[in-house]
């Protein structure tokens, strides 16, 4: 008995520091738990308007690079049609596509209740003319009206003069000309080869994308909503009417305003517009967490905000936290219980044994040997050096930066640099660089020229040594965005099918981003 009380005695204080602990675990979380919820709160959501914002830049970079191009000829109207009518799908955000250049002619492709209309501005001396037309196919024209007006598109907010590369440029909430409703629009421009210049712009109604805002706020607690780099509340979820970023930013005041966007977005202003920092709030005698964070970190012109009620996230979650650190409990007693009772028989423990870890660097290069070349895997022998002139070679390097592209592009893959086609660990010696730090800052240096340094996130770059020779391990993560190769001027678009980088023309560049809006995601 004296042998079983010297064991209870100290299991028993176990339990009890073990229950103290989880409890004190239990009320410090629970105290940080509003700020942590809401700052998850909205990362889905935030996900998918990044995703629509950045595939409509895709499309907007794309026709760019078209015009540039000379692909587009504006008095070609079923030309137009065929390329921009894919532009649009049906449950896209985006209402219309609008083409005009510096003459004032515009091309102007939407669609109402029936199915596709263009309309044709032409200025002139008596006012605009504009010719309406209804498609029932790209070229197969139906019924036809005109209109005369003082409509002119040289002086719609989106309209503006080419700055140079392929910069998109966002309008302010304003209101559409032929439907009236506010929306917001982005744009791109460029120099026609003989003279003047083209704008192509895209309208996305605030209409449709607080149809957006409701349907996903409609999973969590609390509102979700837009608010524009000014202060303005462009849409919300909560009852915001459409078009208040118009007004002006949110003004402070000494009273609180009942809309709780409006006074989020006062605290976060004056706080200097923080990314993704907590945020508390008094609305109505209750406090609100909430969040803002920038839809794209190239155009901060448009944060998404979430915010709930105090009291709401923590009922939610108060419940759940109790099970999760009872269920704690019972598994740490029984546990206990069982080494009691291992300890009473035996006078032994039970040690089980360490989990392995995740694969090495090593462990990867040699996996990724073992299959082959393939639709995920390429093999490079150097990073910089043609081996059959022992010279340095631009091409090399863009070869393997094809591949880098193509698996962004498609499903992920890895990319071996000092593996020869045969899978031989031939080492990086014949690229000569001075040091291994020299090698990976050069190869790091061609991804961010080549591809660009907003995709780091996707890539992971490894150095491996086996036996005294080198290679180079490039993990791809499918990209959630069209990525490009730049050479110079020019931009190329490769996919991965089977063991080889294929590049895909400007028509069937644009059906794949169509039909795989988000890599990423599959």
């Amino acid at each position: 008995m004296k042998r079983i009380g010297r064991i209870l005695i100290p299991l028993a204080g176990f339990l009890l520091i073990l229950l103290a602990m989880n409890l004190y675990q239990y009320f410090r979380v629970r105290d940080d738990l509003a700020s942590t919820v809401i700052s998850e709160i909205g990362n889905k959501e935030l996900g998918e308007l990044r995703s629509f914002f950045d595939n409509l830049t895709a499309r907007l970079n794309m026709v760019h690079a078209w015009g540039v191009n000379g692909v587009l000829d504006t008095g070609d109207v079923v030309g137009l049609n065929k390329k921009f009518m894919p532009l649009i799908d049906r449950r896209d955000p985006v209402s219309g596509l609008l083409l005009a250049d510096n003459r004032g002619r515009e091309y102007f492709l939407y669609r109402d209740g029936k199915g596709w209309v263009t309309r044709i501005s032409t200025p002139g001396g008596h006012g605009t003319k504009m010719v309406f037309r209804r498609w029932h196919k790209p070229d197969e024209p139906g019924r036809q009206w005109e209109k005369t007006g003082n409509y002119d598109p040289r002086r719609r907010p989106w309209f503006h003069r080419p700055t140079g590369g392929e910069q998109v440029r966002w309008t302010q909430v304003y209101t559409f000309f032929e439907t009236g409703e506010p929306g917001v629009t982005a744009s791109v421009a460029w120099n026609n080869p003989g003279s003047g210049f083209t704008v192509f712009a895209m309208d996305v109604p605030l209409a449709r994308m607080r149809a957006s805002l409701d349907r996903m706020a409609a999973r969590r607690p609390g509102i979700l909503f837009l608010a524009s780099k000014s202060g303005g509340t462009v849409i919300s979820s909560g009852g915001q009417k459409e078009g208040d970023a118009a007004q002006g930013p949110v003004r402070a005041t000494a009273r609180q305003p009942a809309d709780p966007a409006a006074a989020v977005i006062r605290m976060w202003l004056e706080q200097g517009r923080p990314a993704d920092k907590p945020l508390s709030v008094q609305v109505n005698g209750q406090r609100w967490i909430a969040s803002l964070r920038p839809l794209s970190t190239a155009n901060t012109l448009f944060w998404l905000g979430a915010a709930a009620p105090e009291q709401e996230l923590l009922s939610r979650l108060d419940a759940t936290l109790f099970k999760v650190d009872s269920m704690d409990i019972l598994v740490a007693m029984a546990g206990a219980l069982l080494l009691f009772f291992l300890v009473w028989r035996t006078g032994g423990l039970h040690r089980p044994g360490t989990e392995q870890g995740p694969p090495s660097p090593l462990e990867r290069l040699h996996r990724c040997i073992e299959r082959g070349e393939g639709a995920e895997v390429e093999f490079k022998s150097t990073v910089r050096t043609n081996l059959k002139t022992g010279k340095q070679g631009k091409e090399i390097e863009l070869a393997w930066l094809k591949a880098v592209v193509a698996f962004l592009n498609s499903n992920g893959g890895t990319l071996l640099l000092g593996v020869s086609d045969d899978g031989s660990l031939s080492g990086l010696a014949a690229d000569n660089f001075s040091s291994l730090d020299r090698c990976l800052l050069h190869i790091k240096n061609l991804l961010n020229q080549h591809i660009g340094a907003e995709f780091a996130r996707s890539l992971e770059v490894t150095l491996v040594e086996e036996d005294g020779r080198q290679a180079v391990l490039i993990e791809c993560a499918p990209a959630s965005e069209a990525v490009f190769l730049k050479i110079g001027k020019n931009e190329e678009f490769y996919i991965r099918s089977g063991p080889s980088s294929i590049r895909l023309t400007p028509s069937r560049m644009v059906s794949y981003i169509l039909q795989n809006r988000n890599p990423a995601a599959g």
